[in-house]
């Protein structure tokens, strides 16, 4: 389940996605505190900071995958758009759901070998 987990490239199983979904969602908020303890002077502008770098680490996460899986330019792309719209609503909470979906999907650079 927790196996290979910053292996980008690999094609997980469900039970695989469940479990990098659990991993970077606890990353995901570890990075978001530690960005709004920095970054922040009170709660409300700490809550923004979390937000918006819970929305970036989404895009950067599905991004690195589409990357990493050469699926840049098929339609599996316009995940992103989910991505970002999932994440900015629900934060990681939501925008890890497409994200762990993507892990899911076949590598297309072992196909083309």
């Amino acid at each position: 389940m927790f196996n290979d987990l910053f292996n980008f490239q690999k094609e997980r199983l469900p039970i695989q996605a469940f479990g990098f979904y659990i991993v970077f969602f606890l990353i995901g908020l570890a990075i978001g505190a530690i960005s709004g303890l920095i970054f922040a002077n009170d709660f409300d502008t700490a809550i923004i900071v979390g937000h918006v770098v819970g929305v970036s680490y989404c895009l950067f996460l599905g991004f690195l995958i589409l990357f990493q899986k050469d699926h840049l330019s098929t339609p599996f792309a316009a995940f992103l758009f989910v991505i970002a719209i999932l994440s900015y609503f629900l934060g990681a909470l939501g925008g890890l759901i497409p994200v762990a979906y993507l892990s899911t999907i076949k590598n297309l650079k072992l196909l083309k070998i």
